[in-house]
């Protein structure tokens, strides 16, 4: 059987084998960026469905407006202005099936076969391999603790001028690292890139973790030119199977972000976006947010407490102020890859950090999530690591 060229760019399995260790019995899973399911709220859930079928049952359950449900798309507007100073119209917004769906429509929507995609480098899986799947040149852009490097950014803008169709970034407590760049960077970022014509976006998904009052300033709102695509969901502060999620974009963009989600999917689930609505209208997600993030940061700080008292000192590690995730380096000339496979014969799991490099050329870093297990999980799970990567830095 022919193949299209495409299924050959995707032979990266790290994200699919993450959500299939899941199933394995008896597996402490530090692999999949999930927030714990102990959080969701099960009862509110329940009871806003039960009142969407009560009250407008029909509706719901049949097809939808593209654009997606009005009452959730004013919500998320009014949470955007509220949270982060976003200012989006209704027409502005639109619902998408989670935020890989909206990855996979910008991809569509900008690149050809050999266009150029900046990513920061490492990056996020998902959105490596959702650009990849448009058969895309991947340019990897360098970070440090600030953020995107600047030097860098120049440097491949130089590189490849013209041929760049899009910039991929995710700025909030970034999958994998953990990491947050600055305001400073945000606003040299943004400065820099309005001089070109360039889709700028921005993955808004961790935006919410944060485990101090403050929230970070998104990139959108230091857009003055309208080339900020943002991208939001409810997978990681609520719960990821409803898979109810938005993109946010001036409304010439959006007129053609419309059509092609009318050709994916026609429209949303119907009876997903009413049951968010009512929960939103009815509970308080900001309550729930707390709740989750004081139970993150205590699951992070017992991660960190493991990886210095069980870890050789030759390995380093982030320490991040929200998300769900620790980046560790292992020294030079080790490769996780083979961590990975002695741990996973004593029953633990994680992501090799080589997948989130969009040219898979570092092999020593990986990517550990603390949100998923629960502290004594995560106490016997790194005490295990901990031994194994000893014993693997010895040899």
């Amino acid at each position: 059987m022919r193949y299209a060229s495409r299924i050959e760019a995707l032979s990266d399995k790290s994200l699919l084998n993450a959500f299939e260790v899941i199933e394995t019995p008896d597996m402490i899973s530090f692999s999949a960026g999930f927030p714990s399911p102990e959080t969701y709220p099960l009862e509110a859930i329940r009871e806003s469905f039960d009142h969407v079928m009560e009250e407008s049952g029909k509706e719901a359950l049949s097809y939808g407006s593209t654009s997606g449900y009005i009452r959730l798309r004013e919500i998320i507007g009014n949470r955007l202005a509220e949270k982060f100073n976003l200012r989006y119209n209704l027409e502005e917004i639109i619902i998408t099936s989670g935020s890989q769906q909206g990855l996979d429509m910008c991809g569509m929507m900008f690149i050809n076969k050999g266009d150029v995609v900046l990513f920061e480098n490492p990056s996020y899986l998902g959105a490596v391999n959702a650009l990849r799947a448009h058969e895309a040149t991947l340019a990897a852009v360098e970070i440090d603790d600030q953020g995107i490097s600047m030097e860098s950014l120049k440097a491949e803008v130089e590189r490849y001028g013209d041929r760049i169709r899009m910039i991929y970034v995710n700025p909030d407590h970034q999958n994998p690292t953990g990491r947050s760049w600055s305001l400073e960077r945000r606003k040299e970022f943004m400065t820099f890139i309005r001089d070109y014509d360039i889709p700028v976006v921005e993955d808004g998904a961790y935006a919410e973790l944060s485990f101090g009052e403050e929230l970070e300033t998104p990139l959108a709102a230091l857009d003055a030119r309208g080339q900020v695509l943002y991208l939001g969901t409810f997978s990681k502060t609520f719960c990821p199977g409803l898979r109810v999620a938005w993109v946010c974009a001036p409304k010439t963009i959006m007129e053609k972000i419309l059509i092609l989600k009318n050709a994916a999917d026609l429209s949303t689930s119907s009876i997903a976006q009413r049951q968010m609505a009512y929960y939103l209208d009815h509970y308080s997600l900001d309550n729930h947010i707390r709740g989750i993030t004081a139970m993150y940061l205590e699951r992070k700080d017992i991660m960190i407490q493991m990886l210095r008292e069980h870890f050789p000192d030759s390995i380093s590690y982030t320490n991040p102020k929200g998300g769900l995730f620790i980046w560790v380096s292992l020294p030079e000339g080790k490769d996780s890859r083979e961590l990975l496979i002695r741990a996973q014969k004593r029953k633990v799991s994680f992501i090799p950090g080589t997948s989130f490099y969009p040219a898979a050329d570092r092999h020593r870093e990986l990517r550990l999530n603390f949100s998923n297990m629960d502290p004594d999980k995560i106490r016997e799970g790194m005490k295990i690591l901990g031994e194994i990567t000893t014993e693997y830095l010895k040899e």
